[in-house]
């Protein structure tokens, strides 16, 4: 309790010496009460499947203890239990992935996928939300009061969610009737964001045979109305941190895609994977994790074609094509998307469908074998980034995986906190509208180039 309490102090302590700082700037840098390191280590079994467990050490040694617990006792558990590679792979990945949001508080997903010869066989998860300075649990009962309006907000939400997803099927009844009564609602699994609540659902539970979650997002600026003062406070993050989009192009692409995404983890951040749809099917692990790990997933068309070289007829026969790779992949359509290239105008003019989602800063990590040089890269994007940009980069050179981390460090410093595309344009209540390109959402204004004096 003594070790607790003296920790809680000096986040404090640290919380109002970093306001006093943040003022001249407008932007608070990284929490010291959030910052967490995550290690990982592998086990061989005698079959050689393998067993990859993460570890989580935080500002609070009880909130270490319970999450570090739970991702051992699922590797101890299905460690044994899986089959020999039998020449392809055999792993389980029992993941901490934390999101923070306010000044104090800090959500973390865990998780155990199981995959076996390249596909998924089994996922278990869990939440937890902490405020990391008192190292109390913070349930959604503390977000919202008693008669808020907010429990039907949110069993509507997990309703309309799940039906949405895997359009051409309908989802179990019983099992949706239960997960929208008010109990269930107050008992779901959550975790919070830089501008979203997200509640978390088995798919399974309602497709049976699915493997994934169903991911139910609720933007703050649509529910904190409804909040406690407190939950409030935490949620107001256009008052504390500057905001930016990472966004990955070209993939999915095996071990590079894999690598940014434990770096992503690593950072705690999210990040936004535009796929080239025809490329999909072989990969559908991987883009099944990119969701499962609230990244948002969208599209890069079905093929990386140029808009001006292809006949407009060609490109409007790839939207359902995407669709339908995405819908296999991971139950929900092509949310937004952008033209490979940047060349959006011949896709507005096919009338595709899609927002068009260009950015307002890249470095060109595609070139050569390996990428540029990783501080390179990562030196003018954090260079050339200003609050509500979109970063563009591909997980497609191994350079890439570098840069990220050097990338998601140096911004945190700075203040900035990394949005999912989706998550920046709620932020402004900017609605993304089909075949229109955005740039950038500072402040609401999404044009190429910002107004003078901005």
């Amino acid at each position: 309790m003594m070790k607790r309490l003296l920790a809680g102090l000096l986040c404090l302590a640290l919380l109002t010496v970093t306001a006093m700082a943040a003022g001249e700037e407008n932007a608070f840098r990284m929490q010291d009460c959030h910052r967490q390191t995550l290690t990982e280590t592998h086990t061989n079994m005698r079959n050689g499947a393998r067993v990859y467990l993460w570890q989580i050490r935080t500002v609070q040694e009880g909130v270490d203890a319970e999450l570090n617990a739970i991702t051992k006792a699922w590797a101890d558990e299905i460690g044994p239990t899986l089959p020999a590679p039998g020449g392809g792979t055999s792993r389980v990945n029992c993941i901490i992935k934390p999101s923070r949001t306010g000044l104090t508080w800090m959500s973390f997903m865990l998780q155990a996928r199981t995959i076996v010869r390249e596909t998924n066989r089994d996922l278990r998860f869990t939440t937890r939300t902490y405020d990391m300075v008192t190292g109390e649990r913070v349930l959604l009962t503390d977000i919202f009061p008693a008669d808020s309006q907010a429990w039907e907000i949110l069993a509507d939400a997990v309703g309309d969610t799940v039906r949405a997803y895997w359009p051409d099927l309908e989802p179990d009844t019983a099992a949706l009737a239960a997960a929208t009564t008010r109990q269930a609602i107050e008992m779901a699994d959550f975790t919070l964001h830089g501008m979203s609540l997200v509640i978390h659902l088995h798919a399974g539970d309602f497709y049976p045979g699915e493997h994934q979650l169903i991911e139910v997002t609720l933007y703050y600026p649509d529910i904190r109305p409804y909040m406690t003062e407190k939950a409030q406070a935490e949620t107001d993050n256009t008052a504390y941190y500057h905001f930016v989009a990472l966004t990955f192009d070209d993939g999915p692409n095996g071990l590079v895609s894999d690598q940014i995404m434990q770096e992503l983890m690593m950072a705690g951040e999210r990040a936004t994977f535009f796929l080239v749809g025809e490329r999909i099917a072989q990969q559908r692990f991987i883009v099944q994790r990119e969701h499962d790990e609230g990244h948002r997933v969208a599209s890069h068309n079905w093929q990386h074609v140029f808009a001006y070289q292809t006949p407009i007829s060609t490109l409007q026969t790839m939207p359902a094509k995407a669709d339908a790779a995405h819908i296999a992949a991971i139950g929900l359509p092509v949310p937004f998307a952008r033209a490979p290239g940047g060349h959006w105008e011949g896709m507005a003019e096919a009338q595709m469908g899609w927002p068009l989602i260009q950015w307002s800063v890249e470095a060109a990590d595609w070139q050569g074998e390996m990428g540029p040089e990783p501080r390179r890269t990562a030196g003018n994007i954090v260079s050339g980034t200003q609050d509500g940009g979109i970063i563009l980069m591909h997980d497609m050179k191994v350079n890439s995986v570098k840069a990220t981390e050097l990338i998601l460090a140096e911004l945190q410093e700075r203040g900035y906190m990394f949005l999912t595309v989706d998550e920046l344009f709620a932020a402004y209540d900017v609605p993304l509208e089909p075949d229109m390109p955005y740039w950038r959402c500072t402040g609401g204004y999404t044009q190429k180039e910002l107004p003078e004096g901005q």
